[in-house]
């Protein structure tokens, strides 16, 4: 039986099936359980990271550490997502898509049990392999998306973030129980998460074991004699960087020291972990309405308006009357997921192809999680300096004054390589 005989689909369709597997992603086996594995890493990228500001006024008084130290366990997995970020496309490209996933899973896995054995140089050789998994994942989830869900992007971009937050909350709560039956139980508390890196890990090996690596090569963009294209001096790729920077700082310095501002106003330390499980489960709220937000066309300026009037709303509360810190919590738990959404899915919105995707992501991430790793240490040692979190809280306004000018900006319609 010939070619001609056995496919009766008309050659120009079969031309354009073609074009459309390379530039968007497979409709083969490939992409089979695509949306489950995409949700599996999903519970994965913060629920390690999500109560350690929780435990961070056990760790200080366990091991004798100051602030500033301390706030290194929430600083060095950004390091790690800015160092490796740009690395990732190039592992990608030679494990393949979904031994990536694997491997990433495989190291985050090591590092959360790691990071829980007792002894001070375990937790930082935890803490940099949790981050260097999470950063793989990082670069590569938008690029998995953009390559099985090219028609509906901002949708599964929202849908797995939404899972972020929800799982970051579910992870906060767990840690903030534990600590509340024994604060010396913070180790057992951090290694809490490893049920979702177990979770993930089996399935994308599965996945690998169950896919040649013939098949997990041509899921992802045909080689090319052009050089990869580099979003490094594009102005619309700096100003997406920039946004995702200052969302990403104030996000992280609330998740850091949220906790502590609390308890400096005599907030008990089990109700400030509650109240940032708040902040996480906010987001999750978010991340859904985002989805409905990012459908209604190419202009998201709006939604940056919004989502940082609502994060301001919550450090003014949080400065002029922090005995409402759980609705302030929410308020920057609100803002901070809708302003994450729409980062990520402007890494597929403004490029056009699965490259140009994980050459925006891999510069975006690392810029931001390269700026936002500065935020908890600088403005810890500030509290250290001056023993008040209002400069701080005063500082993270400011912020959210570039991260508007920053958002309008890369919130226009448009594509980086026109």
């Amino acid at each position: 039986m010939t070619a001609s005989t056995a496919d009766p689909t008309p050659p120009a369709s079969r031309q354009r099936k073609s074009t459309n597997a390379t530039a968007d992603g497979p409709a083969g086996p490939v992409v089979k359980g695509a949306l489950v594995g995409v949700i599996l890493v999903a519970l994965n990228m913060r629920s390690s990271t999500a109560g350690v500001g929780s435990v961070l006024p056990d760790v200080t008084a366990d091991l004798h550490w100051s602030e500033a130290l301390a706030s290194g366990l929430v600083v060095l997995p950004l390091l790690c997502f800015a160092a490796l970020s740009p690395l990732a496309p190039a592992i990608s490209r030679k494990l393949g898509m979904h031994r990536t996933v694997m491997a990433a899973l495989a190291v985050l896995t090591v590092g959360i049990l790691l990071r829980s054995v007792p002894g001070s140089v375990w937790i930082w050789a935890g803490t940099v392999l949790l981050g260097a998994g999470i950063a793989v994942l990082n670069v590569v989830t938008p690029v998995l998306v953009k390559r099985d869900f090219p028609h509906r992007a901002a949708v599964v971009t929202a849908a797995y973030s939404a899972v972020q937050g929800g799982t970051a909350a579910v992870a906060t709560v767990a840690v903030a129980f534990i600590i509340g039956i024994d604060g010396g139980l913070w180790r057992a508390a951090l290694a809490s998460s490893v049920v979702f890196a177990l979770a993930g890990l089996a399935y994308w090996l599965f996945l690998a074991l169950r896919t040649s690596t013939r098949e997990d090569h041509l899921a992802q963009p045909a080689p090319s004699n052009h050089p990869a294209p580099s979003p490094w001096r594009k102005r619309l790729a700096w100003q997406i960087a920039a946004f995702m920077s200052m969302q990403s700082t104030v996000f992280y310095v609330m998740i850091t020291w949220l906790p502590s501002i609390e308890q400096q106003h005599g907030i008990p330390a089990v109700q400030a972990g509650l109240h940032q499980s708040l902040l996480q489960a906010a987001t999750l709220v978010a991340t859904v309405l985002g989805a409905l937000l990012l459908r209604r066309g190419p202009d998201q300026r709006a939604i940056v308006v919004v989502a940082t009037c609502v994060m301001t709303t919550g450090i003014v509360g949080l400065l002029v009357h922090p005995a409402l810190a759980g609705l302030w919590a929410c308020c920057v738990g609100a803002g901070g997921g809708l302003t994450l959404v729409t980062a990520l899915s402007l890494f597929a919105m403004r490029t056009r192809t699965m490259a140009e995707t994980g050459a925006v992501s891999a510069m975006g991430q690392s810029i931001g999680y390269l700026v936002a790793a500065a935020g908890p240490v600088l403005l810890g040692s500030l509290h250290d300096a001056t023993g008040d979190w209002t400069g701080v809280l005063l500082i993270l306004l400011g912020l959210l004054a570039l991260q508007t000018l920053a958002g309008l900006r890369a919130a226009k319609p448009g594509h980086i390589w026109n």
